[in-house]
């Protein structure tokens, strides 16, 4: 025979009284949720991360953002009608933001989180576009109201969304923050520029020359054999010595064409040199004058002149003139007179000329035969 098992009764109370509890707690906490849920903000809170570096986000524009969302102010409507993970969409789609959280605590108070994006250069297209990019290679939109003054890089063609757009912006990414992690080249570089060949320029500030640069391949040594060159050459002979400085070669930097160069004017130098111009230009004057008046005094010329010469006493026997010298008349380097060029014989002549009158007066005429005849 079975025995019959005896039903406790305060058992049966206390399981009754639990459930009994347990129901009227969530009747409560329903109750409460729905109570609260008709309540309003009592405050929003929104934090923009780097909002002191970029500003191109402000509370202002966060809060247009939300209230666009619920289609009113999300101060005026319940709790209940706010939907946190819209918000939270809403917010992201923006261009310029990168990530946002947003929750509502127990003391009604709505928490916005929001990162930006952080520009890395600013991009003119050939076709007029321009826009940002940031660090993950995404396009940002120029703001109305702020300004980031960053690399520029110009004359970039227009980027598409494939493939070979994702490897030029890479490109310029990666050039705009080798750039921007030295503070030499950071000061130095002006600007960037595409060209042919999706391959860089690079525009200094200090000089007019012009840097190929290439691809992005060996960019440190690039670099590297730039600086060398600006501390080596550059600093020796001056900026804007070359036009065109080309890195593209490895272990090299071909620089091209010479342009007309001038050093420093020392003005000590110039006046000596004014002072010795002088000098040579009236030693110069006076060599002149003197050069004038040897180069004026006319050469004797030679010219047959009859001379008195008495009869032949042989028939068949010629007789001819010696050439005598014509009176030239000549300027005195002194007084600048012109005088007889006969005044100007020398003493030899004058002997020379009295010993053959001598001469003549004692054994008679001297006869000068050209050639002598037989009859």
């Amino acid at each position: 025979m079975t025995q019959k098992r005896k039903i406790s009764v305060s058992k049966i109370l206390n399981t009754v009284f639990t459930i009994a509890l347990i129901c009227c707690c969530i009747i409560a906490l329903s109750s409460a949720s729905k109570i609260e849920k008709t309540k309003t903000l009592s405050n929003i809170e929104i934090d923009i991360s780097n909002g002191d570096k970029y500003r191109f986000l402000d509370d202002k524009k966060v809060m247009d953002m939300i209230n666009k969302e619920h289609g009113e102010e999300v101060t005026r409507l319940p709790i209940g009608n706010l939907d946190t993970r819209a918000m939270e969409q809403a917010i992201s789609t923006n261009p310029w933001v990168k990530d946002a959280e947003v929750y509502i605590d127990n003391a009604h108070v709505l928490h916005l989180f929001i990162t930006q994006r952080t520009p890395v250069t600013r991009i003119f297209e050939t076709n007029g576009n321009s826009y940002y990019l940031d660090k993950t290679l995404s396009t940002m939109p120029l703001s109305d109201n702020y300004i980031y003054y960053t690399t520029v890089v110009t004359n970039v063609p227009p980027i598409k969304d494939d493939s070979a757009g994702h490897a030029l912006k890479g490109q310029i990414v990666a050039i705009v923050k080798f750039i921007e992690a030295n503070p030499f080249w950071m000061a130095q570089i002006s600007h960037v520029e595409v060209d042919t060949g999706n391959t860089f320029v690079l525009a200094p500030l200090l000089g007019t020359q012009k840097i190929l640069l290439g691809d992005t391949s060996r960019m440190k040594e690039k670099f590297d054999n730039l600086y060398v060159f600006y501390k080596k050459i550059s600093n020796r002979i001056g900026w804007d010595k070359y036009e065109v400085l080309d890195l593209r070669y490895k272990g090299q930097v071909i620089a091209s064409p010479a342009l007309p160069w001038k050093g420093p004017i020392d003005k000590a130098m110039v006046n000596m040199n004014w002072a010795r111009s002088m000098v040579d230009s009236s030693l110069k004057a006076n060599k002149a004058v003197v050069s004038d008046s040897v180069h004026h005094t006319a050469a004797i010329a030679k010219v047959p002149v009859a001379v008195p010469v008495k009869k032949m006493l042989d028939k068949g026997k010629k007789v001819t003139a010696k050439p005598r010298a014509a009176p030239v008349h000549k300027a005195n380097p002194a007084s600048g007179k012109k005088i007889n060029a006969k005044k100007i014989l020398t003493k030899k002549t004058e002997k020379k000329k009295s010993s053959k009158n001598d001469k003549e007066k004692k054994h008679g005429a001297k006869y000068i035969y050209q050639k002598k005849t037989n009859n």
